[in-house]
């Protein structure tokens, strides 16, 4: 009963929090609200660190340096806002982790996250997926103020800022921050919680990895199976094409879109950290 009240009174701050700063539509704080029922009702409290931290990350990264950003991305605007399908596609497979977790491992009541090779597994997914949507989120309001353009990750050339799949030196450093930062808050969690394991250096590299590989596939996907349109008479990247408008294909097609490209991107990442508990983590 404690963590169910926990659950809602922290998940009814983020509803609120959200809409105060515009971060959220009411669908996107409706969903962000389930979200965190579903979270912040476990018992472990690393699960609810690492999806906070993620969260208010992203919601100052989404604000920071909004003029510069409207310039370069016709859509700012309208994308500053996640709705709910957006809230679902950064948090879904997180979830679902979280509830297996809480219906595989949290009765057996382990001293030691990493007594039990399914809690490992579960966990490492769980950090793995917040490490690719905070690398890729990170990456995509930073390395759009990139000074130099970036480049499209499947031919090398020279795309403009904001084209789907292009990769920059300042994209690929704030990925690289972004995952190391979800997997700092979710070591530090753990070295308090449950201290006999000591300092989880490798849940650190861990949200590293995610970060940089999360974002690297995400950006594959986005310069392959997703268009990206520019403007050549407003001189930015659209999302739509506009009747009388010159607009030119830069790279991709149109197969999926954004939200279903960051879905599957964190989707592959998580399953590739839960697989790697699997290997490292034999016998545990």
């Amino acid at each position: 009963m404690p963590h169910f009240i926990f659950a809602i009174v922290l998940s009814c701050l983020i509803v609120v929090y959200s809409r105060r700063k515009k971060s959220l539509t009411w669908d996107g704080a409706a969903a962000a609200f389930v979200l965190g029922m579903v979270t912040f009702s476990s018992s472990l409290s690393v699960f609810t660190v690492v999806l906070l931290t993620f969260f208010l990350t992203s919601s100052k990264l989404t604000k920071f340096k909004a003029e510069r950003k409207r310039v370069l991305e016709a859509e700012y605007e309208a994308s500053s806002e996640r709705n709910y399908v957006q809230v679902l596609c950064n948090g879904l497979a997180g979830g679902i982790a979280v509830i297996l977790f809480q219906a595989l491992c949290e009765s057996q009541n382990y001293t030691c996250f990493n007594q039990a090779r399914w809690s490992t597994v579960l966990l490492w997914a769980y950090i793995g997926h917040y490490g690719c949507c905070a690398g890729d989120t990170w990456a995509s309001e930073l390395g759009i103020l990139n000074k130099e353009l970036p480049i499209l990750v499947t031919t090398l050339k020279k795309v403009p800022a904001g084209t789907n799949g292009g990769v920059s030196g300042l994209g690929l450093a704030a990925s690289f921050a972004g995952g190391t930062v979800v997997g700092l808050s979710a070591a530090i969690t753990l070295f308090f919680e449950q201290p006999c394991h000591g300092f989880a250096w490798e849940i650190v590299l861990l949200g590293s990895f995610a970060g940089v590989v999360g974002s690297m596939i995400d950006s594959f996907l986005g310069a392959t199976v997703q268009e990206s349109l520019y403007s050549e008479d407003r001189k930015v990247i659209v999302s739509e094409r506009v009747p009388g408008e010159n607009i030119k294909v830069i790279c991709g097609s149109a197969i999926l879109d954004n939200h279903q490209v960051n879905f599957l991107a964190s989707f592959l990442t998580s399953s590739m950290c839960a697989l790697a508990a699997l290997y490292l983590y034999p016998t545990a």
